[in-house]
């Protein structure tokens, strides 16, 4: 990939970011996890292609005011460095450790307002969630709200190049 489609994606996806991350301060969220593949894909440009398929969650960690992290099987490792437009790629093995689970709890310890896709996320990472005893919220209108602005902002460019 060229020079200049790298850095108009880095900044297209950057862009992305920083609009959801004002609508959780706006919300007055402290962090989102993400798990629904489109909008990992919407906000990154990291598409794994086994998802949930084989049970196996992939987490956009989106902090209000930090670093990003993106939790992934570790079989899709390559391609989330390659593609994933995130501060940081954890990657996770079936059957060791606490696998996935491993980044969950120092990212939410402490906080007090968790964003979630209530009808996206995977039920398995509900429950975990729901072990740690935190409070969360449905986040799903933020980030439609950021693609539905990006749909009307295109039709009004468009009518206005006729």
């Amino acid at each position: 990939m060229n020079f200049w489609k790298q850095t108009k994606l880095k900044v297209m996806y950057a862009t992305r970011m920083d609009d959801f991350r004002l609508r959780l301060h706006e919300a007055d969220f402290d962090i989102a996890l993400i798990t629904d593949e489109d909008n990992i894909y919407y906000l990154t440009g990291y598409y794994d292609y086994l998802h949930m398929d084989f049970g196996r969650p992939t987490i956009l960690i989106v902090p209000r005011d930090s670093r990003t992290v993106l939790v992934t099987p570790s079989m899709e490792m390559d391609m989330a460095e390659a593609t994933a437009h995130v501060d940081r790629v954890a990657a996770w093995n079936d059957g060791f450790g606490d696998e996935w689970r491993t980044e969950l709890p120092q990212a939410i310890s402490g906080l007090g307002s968790i964003g979630i896709e209530m009808d996206r996320i995977p039920q398995i990472v509900k429950n975990y969630i729901d072990e740690i005893d935190v409070e969360i919220d449905e986040i799903i209108k933020y980030l439609d709200e950021i693609r539905l602005t990006k749909v009307y902002l295109r039709k009004q460019i468009e009518k206005m190049s006729k």
